[in-house]
């Protein structure tokens, strides 16, 4: 689909392929309905440029780009927006926003490549992982640290600030794997520890729910997990969702191994439980 093909060429696209694919992306419903002329004066470039940057990305022309956003934006505002502005109740409304977010995770679904895929083996062979994240992405790397350590891997949340970064940085190589989440509006920092670490010659992943945030252009395996909904704001929902798939994937790699990995923290906690009952 369209957002995949951006993202797939946006770092070796020109100054102006580039605003041309980050407008298509953050303003899709305006794109839709735009000649590629309209389009061309949005942004200060002339037409022959929209057909160009539409070839590039691998349609025929303009016209073919703009028949599968519409499709697309058509579905996205079905399921996002049908039911919501009718919701009268808390429940009505409820409903009509998981339904919504069911719909962010069909389309993250609908992205996940091959090659996103590998995330997975990149976290179950790496010898130490690290998950990073700025502002609001900190939390979920916290939580996505913590998933993995049940999964019995050596993962570790890090501040993606450049003084707290620098000191757990310092010695890593070939054998670390750093994963960097992105929220829409923050990154930045995200972004730069990935550069750091892909200069140190590490393996680097991003998931995001954003797919021209800071760290998708850094990393070449992404996982983009849409956001969008009906009150206007940032929904981090989907990428939760494939934050809590990814570290399942990784524990059941092994049937026997993640059998036996269950019943020992079923077990230890038992015995805490007890221990503190006692």
């Amino acid at each position: 689909m369209f957002r995949e093909r951006i993202r797939q060429a946006y770092n070796g696209l020109t100054p102006s392929f580039r605003r041309l694919g980050e407008f298509i992306l953050n303003h899709e419903l305006d794109a839709a309905f735009m000649t590629a002329t309209e389009l061309a004066q949005a942004l200060d470039v002339d037409a022959a440029t929209v057909v160009r940057f539409s070839q590039t990305i691998g349609y025929s022309g303009y016209r073919e780009l703009s028949h599968e956003v519409q499709r697309i934006v058509k579905g996205d505002l079905t399921a996002a927006y049908a039911s919501f502005p009718e919701a009268q109740t808390d429940a009505e409304r409820l409903r009509a926003l998981v339904e919504n977010e069911r719909h962010n995770m069909e389309m993250a679904i609908a992205q996940l490549t091959d090659k996103a895929a590998e995330v997975v083996e990149l976290i179950a062979r790496a010898g130490h992982v690290w998950v990073v994240g700025d502002a609001t992405a900190a939390p979920l790397a916290s939580l996505f640290a913590d998933l993995l350590r049940t999964a019995g891997i050596n993962a570790m949340a890090l501040d993606a600030n450049p003084a707290t970064a620098a000191r757990e940085a310092l010695n890593w190589g070939a054998n670390d794997l750093v994963i960097g989440l992105g929220v829409e509006g923050t990154g930045l920092d995200t972004a730069a520890v990935l550069r750091f670490a892909k200069e140190k010659g590490c393996e680097i992943v991003a998931l995001s729910t954003s797919p021209v945030a800071p760290p998708v252009q850094v990393a070449e395996r992404v996982i983009i997990c849409p956001s969008s909904t009906p009150v206007g704001l940032t929904s981090v929902a989907s990428l939760v969702t494939m934050l809590s798939a990814v570290w399942q994937a990784v524990l059941a790699r092994d049937k026997a191994q993640m059998e036996g990995r269950v019943a020992q923290i079923r077990e230890t906690t038992d015995r805490l439980v007890a221990a503190r009952a006692g």
